[in-house]
């Protein structure tokens, strides 16, 4: 892995939110520490170790330690942190069983969530204040081949139970270089990110800077949680040029606007995640447009673990377009194959919908402990997909398309539309299909998550949809509890959603 250190680095936490500047040398010589506690703890090359640690300083250290003693590192999912539900511990156990990790790494004095304690083997890193002997960091060898596996990256889960994706090196460092070449990434600019690194988008924040020689501020995802506003601050009194985000960070920061920011300096933002709606983007452009925010600099971007992170993004400063609602993504990366094909596998016609599939370096093998696949084996990335004027738009994931009378609706709009007309945050309903065999057919339901409901509401959504899709919902209902389950990131789990419609428990 080729990193270029920056003078130092900033973090900015709970307990530091102005920010505090740690000297690269500092880094490197907790992370030489890291190595050494682990070689003592009898890790060797190709073992695995599962990191839950929350101060940047011990999360940057814990990565590059694992990179120096030959070791591979997983960032445990947010759910490891929860421990108040029998599904949790679950998640745990299962993301656990498959990654079969020889220690666990967290900071001394931090007490680790029950679902997690007495799982594996524990070790504790100093804490952030604890004196530690500088290195300087060029002199940090990473002695690693591109075969070698650099990390493994738990999918979200919002499709299926624990699935590690198995990055290697040499997918890393080629998914890297083409995001940079694509975003004109150089020393000169900053990356500003509160996105966690269990989240394939949270570590490309830290690494893609790297790549390039960037500075680096990293913000603690419980202190953005907080306080949002803290985001927007950073990149204005640090002089972000880069940073990325899921739409719903917008849409929040659009109705909780942050005043007296600056955000001249800021220029490309990956916006993804999550289904990217034209209107949210619209609306942040207009809410901050006065502050410095210029055209072009939000793009709707497309990616996930199973590819390193990225797989299509816009070129700096170009207007992001629209067609059929849908906001586009800009043209695959250097390096990229694609193909758009139907249910047979037959490439589709110009401009029409399909599956769509990629290959090339950064794309992964396989998962940990399940079949491989080879180098020129098309990946089936589960989503559908047009493209027009050789840019893609994504308009939904195969397992959330609603069908009607031969037309497909995809469930992220079917839920957007609903949460518009009721004024809800997004990822407050969640809509599928439901077989009914007793009566022959297929039923569309919507599920929303509010705690107060009736006739009325249902009737408002059920107008909206049908007035603005032309689709009409069978059932709709407020969720049991008023509350719809979710993955580790966040997302909505529809088909866990669906599956627990269909027992009656939700």
């Amino acid at each position: 892995m080729n990193i270029v250190w920056p003078e130092q680095f900033h973090f900015i936490g709970k307990s530091r939110p102005d920010s505090v500047a740690v000297p690269a040398a500092d880094i490197a010589g907790r992370a030489a520490h890291v190595a050494q506690m682990l070689r003592a703890q009898g890790c060797v090359p190709g073992d695995r170790i599962a990191m839950w640690v929350s101060e940047g300083e011990n999360q940057l250290a814990a990565m590059f330690g694992s990179w120096l003693a030959g070791v591979t590192f997983c960032v445990l999912p947010s759910f490891a942190g929860r421990t108040n539900t029998e599904r949790s511990q679950s998640r745990v156990d299962d993301v656990l069983s498959v990654l079969q990790p020889k220690c666990l790494l967290k900071t001394a004095g931090n007490q680790l969530p029950e679902n997690l304690a007495g799982q594996v083997p524990e070790l504790d890193l100093p804490t952030p204040d604890t004196a530690l002997n500088p290195v300087a960091p060029d002199t940090l060898v990473f002695d690693r081949g591109d075969e070698d596996i650099a990390f493994i990256q738990f999918t979200s889960g919002s499709t299926g139970g624990a699935k590690g994706a198995v990055v290697r090196f040499g997918q890393l460092q080629a998914n890297l270089q083409a995001i940079a070449d694509r975003v004109n990434m150089t020393a000169e600019d900053c990356m500003v990110s509160w996105a966690p690194l269990y989240h394939d988008m949270g570590l490309m924040a830290v690494l893609l800077p790297l790549s390039r020689g960037a500075g680096v501020v990293l913000m603690e995802t419980d202190h953005f949680v907080r306080r949002p506003i803290a985001w927007l601050e950073a990149i204005s009194r640090h002089r972000g040029t880069v940073t990325t985000a899921p739409p719903t960070a917008l849409k929040l920061l659009t109705r909780r606007k942050a005043k007296d920011v600056d955000l001249s300096s800021w220029r490309y933002a990956w916006i993804g995640g999550e289904m990217v709606f034209p209107l949210v983007l619209e609306a942040f452009e207009a809410e901050y447009g006065a502050a410095g925010l210029a055209k072009g600099v939000l793009q709707p971007t497309y990616g996930m673990a199973e590819t390193v992170v990225g797989i299509s993004c816009g070129e700096p400063g170009t207007n992001w377009l629209v067609e059929d609602g849908f906001a586009s993504c800009g043209s695959v990366l250097d390096g990229f194959e694609h193909r758009i094909v139907d249910e047979d596998g037959t490439p589709v016609a110009a401009d029409a919908r399909g599956y769509l599939h990629v290959r090339g370096p950064s794309v992964m093998r396989g998962y940990l402990g399940l079949v491989q696949h080879g180098p020129d084996d098309w990946f089936d990335t589960g989503d559908i997909a047009f493209e027009t004027g050789g840019r893609l738009y994504l308009t939904g994931r195969v397992k959330d398309v609603l069908k009607r009378g031969g037309e497909m609706f995809p469930a992220t709009v079917v839920e957007a539309v609903a949460e518009a007309a009721l004024e809800l945050r997004t990822g407050r309903a969640a809509a599928f299909s439901h077989l009914r065999p007793e009566l022959g057919k297929e039923e569309i339901v919507l599920l929303v998550e509010s705690r107060q409901w009736d006739d009325d509401l249902a009737r408002i959504v059920a107008g909206a949809v049908a007035r603005e899709l032309g689709l009409q919902l069978d059932v709709i209902r407020a969720a049991d509890g008023g509350r719809l389950p979710r993955t580790s990131s966040g997302k909505i789990m529809r088909q866990r959603a669906a599956a627990l419609y269909r027992e009656g428990q939700i």
